[in-house]
């Protein structure tokens, strides 16, 4: 009788688990809030996703991918944009939503409209409705289809923040380097401290782990070596790109005024958003606090005479810096007040949160175009490297005037997942 009570229970618990299971199985759904959309409008998508902080939504024909977005989530629920570029083709598309946490994929068929353009690749028979108040509508159902993705990269589970991928040249002049041997770093650009050093998965893959940072922002990635030469980098495309092998034909049921007051719709909103293209990036609001930590010292160059260059203000303001050359190579080290300088270990040096490599650059820049320098005499450890201290440059734009970007880094703008 024990026996066979044991037996049933443990059928229940292997009953329960592969239910478990099942629902894993389909645990990422997504939603859209229309059936149809005409290229160029916005796409809202809305991901639900167990056990997951970060998902991903993509639109993808057989082609490649047209457009994609990152979503945050919380308490598995996430809602986010997406941008349909206004050149697409008329016809089906695959939206697909996924997390890194498991191998299973929700998508669903997206019809798109573009009645301004032609192409050879479009996919649509219009038929014009007979009735002169029904709306404008396709022919075929939408249904959630279920796939799986295979990822390439190990331990890529984002269970603290957004994971960004770049690829590093590992080789220079004939020399080729090994992982341990590149720095890889991605830094925000604008008024705040938002800076990071990646892991390196192989001798050419770099993984970061971002936190704390949400939406459109510029970013720059670079790679230094262990000797000082600046590698080539290149960010890898957060989405997996599903592409499907094939999609169904686009029938669609059209009513005239309906689709009219969109395109016009549409038309207003890609005119505002090339109106304000300048105007798109906006960098964070000044903030002094670099992780966790107020500036030991700081200076706000609106309240001292004006001088042309960093190297003068530095000469005749600015205390607990020091510069010094190793190897004719010129480097900025900063301390604490009462606190002899350390120069076994490296400085942090960032203007706009960018690292700075060539200090004579920095040096002779022009100084009023700076509006604060702060500097910070803790150590600081990134990844496996060790710093003392921080020696934070912010330009009055935040954006880097007129501060060409050092050899082989990349600069770019990035979309985050919003918060």
């Amino acid at each position: 009788m024990i026996i066979k009570a044991f037996k049933k229970i443990r059928r229940a618990i292997s009953l329960a688990v592969a239910m478990v299971l099942v629902l894993s199985t389909f645990a990422t759904s997504i939603e859209t809030d229309r059936t149809w959309y005409l290229a160029g409008e916005a796409m809202t998508v809305g991901i639900t996703a167990d056990d997951a902080l970060i998902a991903y939504a993509e639109l993808c024909d057989t082609h490649g991918l047209a457009a994609g977005t990152v979503v945050s989530l919380k308490e598995g629920v996430g809602r986010a944009l997406i941008e349909l570029p206004s050149d697409l083709h008329s016809g089906y598309y695959l939206l697909s939503a996924y997390t890194r946490h498991n191998a299973h994929v929700s998508q669903r068929l997206i019809a798109i409209v573009n009645p301004l353009r032609k192409s050879t690749d479009d996919d649509i028979e219009w038929v014009k409705t007979t009735h002169p108040d029904s709306l404008s509508y396709v022919e075929t159902e939408v249904r959630n289809q279920e796939t799986r993705v295979q990822w390439s990269m190990v331990n890529m589970r984002e269970t603290e923040g957004h994971i960004i991928q770049a690829h590093i040249k590992n080789s220079y002049d004939g020399q080729t380097f090994k992982a341990s041997q590149i720095c890889p770093s991605l830094s925000v650009i604008g008024k705040q401290i938002h800076y990071f050093e990646g892991k390196m998965v192989n001798d050419s893959t770099a993984v970061f782990y971002t936190f704390g940072v949400s939406g459109k922002q510029p970013i720059v990635i670079s790679a230094l070596t262990s000797s000082g030469i600046s590698l080539p980098i290149e960010l890898i495309s957060p989405f997996a790109t599903l592409l499907p092998k094939q999609l169904p034909h686009l029938v669609f049921h059209y009513q005239r005024s309906e689709v009219e007051a969109r395109s016009l719709d549409m038309q207003r909103h890609q005119r505002y958003l090339s109106d304000n293209k300048t105007e798109e990036i906006v960098p964070l609001d000044y903030d002094d606090t670099a992780y966790g930590t107020k500036p030991d010292l700081t200076y706000n160059l609106d309240e001292y005479r004006q001088f042309l260059t960093v190297r003068e203000v530095l000469l005749e303001y600015v205390s607990c810096v020091t510069n010094r050359k190793t190897d004719g190579v010129t480097k900025l080290f900063v301390r604490k007040e009462q606190s002899h300088y350390n120069t076994s270990l490296p400085t942090l040096v960032l203007i706009d949160g960018m690292p700075v490599f060539d200090a004579e650059r920095l040096l002779n820049y022009d100084a009023r175009r700076i509006h604060h320098i702060n500097i910070y005499g803790e150590q600081y450890t990134f990844g496996n490297r060790v710093y003392h201290g921080i020696l934070s440059f912010i330009t009055r734009s935040g954006l880097l005037t007129n501060y060409p970007i050092e050899r082989n880094m990349q600069y770019l703008v990035y979309i985050f997942p919003e918060k």
